[in-house]
């Protein structure tokens, strides 16, 4: 009687604690874990605020309409080609690169370009993509076609890297930098 007493406390202690102690909470298949943890690195409460609902604005809907369920469907969303034509800088700059700060382009599959490649390196929040072809004309009438393949940390959204080929298209390289130029994607 005596053992199963005990035995039976034992059961009970561990039952509590293992209640009070917090367990791991175990996923799904494929879902995320948070540094090799099997806990997820967002609180259950934070959840719904990491994939906000867009609102729709509400159709009209006529009153003889109220039993009919078409009525109160969503709106068809618009569809946009993602990296559209058209996209155009005016007084834009530009400045070469060449040598070791080719190696490793940060467009993702690009090709690592040469001095004389036409290519450039856009800033991160320029208007342009990575493998845009962009149209880079002076107020002269020159002009060259570059494909972007790069980024340039210190450029901002109106100023490009090009390599020296392309920089000698509109002047020397003793330039160091041209201004005033139009930016087309093509």
């Amino acid at each position: 009687m005596v053992r199963t007493t005990l035995i039976l406390s034992a059961l009970l202690a561990g039952a509590v604690s293992a209640a009070l102690v917090p367990q791991h909470e175990t996923l799904a298949p494929g879902r995320e874990t948070h540094i090799g943890t099997p806990v997820q690195h967002i609180s259950p409460d934070m959840v719904p605020l990491s994939h906000p609902r867009i609102p729709v604005a509400p159709q009209a809907i006529p009153h003889n309409a109220v039993d009919d369920s078409s009525a109160l469907e969503a709106p068809a969303l618009e569809t946009r080609k993602h990296h559209s034509k058209g996209k155009k800088v005016n007084g834009g700059k530009v400045t070469y690169y060449y040598g070791s700060q080719l190696l490793n382009p940060a467009c993702p599959g690009a090709p690592t370009p040469s001095d004389s490649s036409m290519t450039a390196a856009i800033s991160f929040d320029s208007p342009f993509q990575c493998g845009d072809r962009i149209k880079i004309s002076d107020p002269q009438g020159k002009h060259a076609v570059v494909t972007v393949v790069d980024r340039c940390a210190g450029c901002t959204w109106n100023w490009i890297d090009v390599t020296k080929g392309v920089f000698q298209v509109f002047s020397g390289l003793d330039a160091g930098v041209l201004t005033g130029l139009t930016m087309t994607k093509q």
